[in-house]
């Protein structure tokens, strides 16, 4: 649309008296030809239709995403999101071996020259400094969480380890017993338990009448492993299994084990999910040298089941370290780690070659698709 003001027409609306002089105000205010253009009408053939192939590769790409998306929880995608600026636990102090990155350095020390500051841990421990001649020794394990599935880790777990030589930790355990024998209940409680349960109690704890949060571990006798699986949701990882060895039917003995056996901890890295790590503690400086190596094969046996031996070595690095103090010595573990039988290996040998199978009959009928689509 066109509109033109005139100089008469704009004086006359605004009735201003300048209109009548000489026509100076208005050829100062008296504006050119407007020319104002309006487009109706919704702007078509911006989508335009598009081909199978076009089709495929965005379906594609939503699949790639949506399975990147699921491999972990809304959690976990928080936490490594904020992990990311952080330092990875895994390589804090002492830091984590790479063994790509130390091909190069020699077996064995090229000289006996060493930093007294790292390893003066006897002289730390000693009366006239730390005297600590009783510190506890730990163990940092450092793992390879891998599986035969790419998008899959090693779960995160904790258990208690029996040992085979006992020391003092310094922790109060709770442990909650259930027993369908009144005996065997009062058994459990000398023994060490907190409290012994029957089944008339389980349906209190699903009411929420009898807290189980008070206490750290559970365990129960065989017959009473019917009338304990509704509280698989409540007790979550303190339900009682043979796994985690709180099922049997010697409650004096898988007490006993809960209140002087090892925690071991397995927590995959946040920043690199390959990575994981354990904390543990072995065993007192006070001890003999084979005490500590017995109940460090009892440690690393354990740890080494969550992983199939096949896929390769569980264990990346064990360092011994004494509390409190920096010093870390790595140790050698080979004799304790168990090696892949010939049946594991062959059987693991046919997993893969089965998924490789899949992938190259996927993989063609794709490029079937691709040609068609193309022709």
């Amino acid at each position: 649309m066109r509109w033109l003001f005139s100089s008469y027409t704009f004086a006359s609306l605004c009735g201003s008296p300048l209109s009548s002089q000489n026509g100076l105000f208005a050829a100062l205010v008296a504006p050119s030809s407007l020319e104002m253009q309006q487009r109706r009408g919704r702007k078509r053939a911006l989508k335009a239709n598009l081909t199978r192939q076009q089709k495929l590769e965005r379906r594609l790409k939503r699949e790639e995403k949506e399975a990147a998306r699921k491999q972990y929880s809304f959690m976990e995608r928080l936490n490594i999101r904020r992990m990311k600026n952080l330092l990875s636990p895994s390589q804090q102090f002492p830091g984590r071996l790479i063994r790509e990155e130390e091909a190069h350095l020699p077996d064995e020390p090229t000289t006996n020259v060493f930093i007294r500051k790292a390893v003066k841990t006897q002289e730390m421990q000693q009366p006239s400094i730390y005297n600590n001649p009783n510190a506890p020794v730990r163990l940092r394990i450092e793992l390879n969480m891998s599986t035969e599935r790419a998008t899959k880790m090693v779960s995160n777990s904790d258990e208690i380890v029996p040992i085979p030589h006992r020391f003092m930790h310094n922790e109060k355990r709770t442990i909650l017993a259930f027993a369908r024998d009144p005996k065997l209940q009062e058994l459990a409680v000398e023994s060490g338990a907190e409290i012994a349960l029957g089944p008339e109690m389980i349906k209190k704890i699903i009411k929420g009448q009898f807290r189980t949060d008070d206490y750290d571990f559970c365990v129960s006798h065989v017959d009473m492993g019917p009338s304990i699986l509704p509280l698989r949701g409540i007790l979550k990882t303190r339900f009682p299994t043979k796994l985690n060895g709180g099922l049997g039917e010697d409650l004096p003995e898988l007490i006993e084990m809960f209140k002087n056996g090892v925690k071991v901890n397995i927590r995959g890295d946040p920043v690199y999910p390959l990575w994981g790590l354990c904390d543990t503690v072995v065993g007192r400086l006070s001890m003999s040298d084979d005490e500590l190596e017995a109940n460090i094969g009892a440690v690393i046996a354990a740890i080494c089941k969550h992983r199939n031996p096949a896929l390769g070595p569980f264990i990346n690095r064990t360092l011994m370290m004494v509390i409190p103090g920096d010093a870390h010595f790595a140790i050698d573990i080979e004799k304790f780690v168990p090696v892949a039988t010939a049946e594991e290996i062959e059987k693991l040998e046919k997993r893969r070659s089965k998924k490789k199978k899949k992938e190259v009959v996927v993989e063609e009928d794709e490029e079937a698709d691709m040609t068609t689509i193309s022709a």
